[in-house]
């Protein structure tokens, strides 16, 4: 059980803007595509996931870009959140393979070029699972778990492994072995 004052260090809220806002300018900026399908014309504003489907299949971006896009952002932000363990090496490759796909008009998964944080404590094959515990520093699972699978399969992208409490005792990152997510008072 975590002690009480720990929980006192989340904000009392979250400001709509923030829960709102999107990593990337462009993809408020799509605009429906002659020959796409009603479906793809009109996403509803608050899928994300629909979204980057749209501009995907509308050639607005490109999966390689979007994740070229995240990756930057990663890295801007990431040493002052420390909220991911590990970042994917395969991003890339894996974006540009959708971006084939796409060019020779192949099915596209539902979860096309979208981009998945997945906890560090759910097996990777490409990736260390520590479980935020260093008694597992180093260990990469010979398989993918089913979650992480399925999200393959439907097209998405692991981009990392989040930080968490070892083995998730908590839900603050403060008994993470790595990286303690430092919240700040308001």
């Amino acid at each position: 059980m975590q002690h009480p004052l720990s929980l006192s260090r989340f904000p009392r809220h979250i400001s709509s803007s923030f829960v709102k806002s999107r990593p990337l300018h462009i993809l408020s900026s799509a605009q429906p595509t002659a020959g796409l399908s009603v479906a793809d014309q009109s996403p509803p504003s608050n899928s994300q996931i629909l979204s980057i489907r749209h501009s995907l299949l509308s050639g607005h971006f490109t999966a390689t870009q979007l994740a070229e896009s995240y990756l930057n952002r990663l890295k801007l932000t990431e040493p002052q959140l420390n909220s991911f363990l590990h970042i994917s090496n395969n991003v890339l490759k894996e974006a540009q393979e959708i971006d084939d796909k796409i060019k020779k008009k192949e099915e596209l998964g539902p979860l096309a070029g979208v981009l998945v944080g997945v906890k560090d404590n759910i097996c990777t094959v490409d990736m260390p699972s520590t479980g935020g515990s260093r008694i597992l520093e180093g260990y990469r699972p010979p398989f993918d778990a089913t979650a992480v699978k399925r999200v393959k399969e439907l097209g998405g992208i692991v981009v990392g492994k989040t930080n968490l409490d070892e083995f998730g005792m908590g839900s603050t990152t403060e008994a993470s072995a790595f990286k303690v997510i430092h919240l700040f008072i308001h």
